[in-house]
């Protein structure tokens, strides 16, 4: 079986990551490749610089940032996401989803870049992400995005040569979002194929089959709704005493997942595979972000997202789904969302059609690149 290595967000403190990656590896397997995230060191000197470096990369250095995180947050908070981190490690190290840093990769086959914001200039600049510096020359994107970049931004960091050397470096590229398709098009003069997430491109279900349903409503009779949140939003008083309504008024508990949210009735801290079964057996998940809409939409689950910074990519999965109208502005508008759910028998022809043909194109990229020779 030939190598893969995949250039991606492998080690952040996210599940809706380690999900993306997860599912590529397992839709490469199908084409015949063994694939792993290939290492590198993430650069921040636009989001901080080396104030940054000592947060995200954990060494004897990032002591004084988390002591000072545990003063600001809670000793409570601070337990949680130490947990977290170990569930992340572990789910790492299972699946066995890392391995060589980019730069010594050598006997890798195929370069996949993407998902998630890996175009993303936000951070800094890290030409990695486009495959600069890795060897080997059969390099292709699947759903890569450019995130809340904007050829704005990019002007504005003077990042202009480095965005179009990295465009031009990859053989076959694909998006996941039409701001990522335009500003390709811009750098390359050519319309590239918007795909679906992996988190959609695989198919999950057997994760949260009858029998895997019945199961675990055993362990979890009780009747909730989630909040799927980084713990540093949906804290303010108008969205917590809006779903706290909707869930008193339906004899609902309010779960956390993925993040601590101190109003919650409980955050339970559970793996990236779990959540599917937590997601559909849930009466409702309240989201800001791009991954609980994912998750919501892979588990056939009634959500309502709340759009932030993510325009770019949330709002048109929303509209690409056809599931725009369970955009909330503030959560106060719930009981006039909920009294229209999904239509799963419309929306899951929807997913199931890009679905197939993102496969497509994942196929199409990796022939014109010449790798599946």
């Amino acid at each position: 079986m030939k190598k893969a290595g995949i250039i991606t967000h492998y080690n952040v403190h996210n599940h809706g990551a380690h999900l993306q990656l997860f599912a590529l590896i397992q839709e490469l397997k199908k084409l015949g490749y063994n694939a792993q995230a290939l290492q590198f060191q993430k650069n921040y000197d636009f989001m901080g610089g080396a104030a940054a470096g000592k947060k995200y990369n954990i060494s004897l250095r990032s002591i004084p940032t988390y002591l000072k995180y545990t003063v600001q947050n809670g000793v409570d908070r601070t337990a949680y996401n130490v947990k977290k981190r170990e569930i992340l490690s572990d789910f790492r190290k299972k699946h066995d989803v890392v391995g060589a840093y980019y730069s010594e990769a050598t006997d890798i086959d195929l370069v996949v870049i993407g998902s998630d914001e890996i175009f993303s200039i936000e951070a800094g600049p890290n030409p990695w992400y486009y495959g600069i510096g890795v060897p080997c020359k059969n390099q292709v994107s699947y759903a890569a995005s450019f995130g809340p970049t904007t050829l704005e931004m990019v002007d504005e960091h003077n990042m202009d040569a480095m965005v179009a050397a990295g465009i031009s470096n990859i053989k076959a590229i694909t998006v996941r979002d039409q701001n990522s398709a335009d500003i390709v098009k811009h750098y390359s003069g050519h319309d590239v194929p918007i795909v679906c997430d992996p988190v959609l491109l695989h198919d999950f279900s057997k994760l949260f089959s009858k029998e895997r349903v019945e199961r675990f409503r055993q362990v979890h009779p009780e009747k909730y709704c989630i909040v799927y949140s980084y713990d540093y939003n949906m804290n303010d008083d108008t969205t917590v005493n809006s779903i706290k309504k909707y869930a008193d008024k339906r004899g609902l508990k309010v779960y956390s997942l993925g993040y601590f949210h101190k109003w919650c009735d409980e955050n339970p801290n559970v793996s990236p595979l779990e959540l599917f079964l937590w997601f559909k057996c849930s009466d409702m998940v309240f989201t800001d972000t791009f991954h609980g809409s994912v998750i919501s939409l892979a588990t056939r689950s009634q959500f309502i997202s709340l759009i932030r910074n993510n325009q770019n990519k949330l709002a048109f999965l929303l509209q690409q789904y056809g599931v725009d109208d369970r955009v909330t502005s503030d959560f106060t508008d719930i009981e006039g969302i909920v009294d229209m759910p999904i239509d799963y028998n419309v929306v899951g022809k929807t997913i199931l059609r890009i679905r197939e043909e993102s496969k497509e194109a994942l196929i199409e990229a990796i022939k014109k690149c010449g790798a599946d020779k």
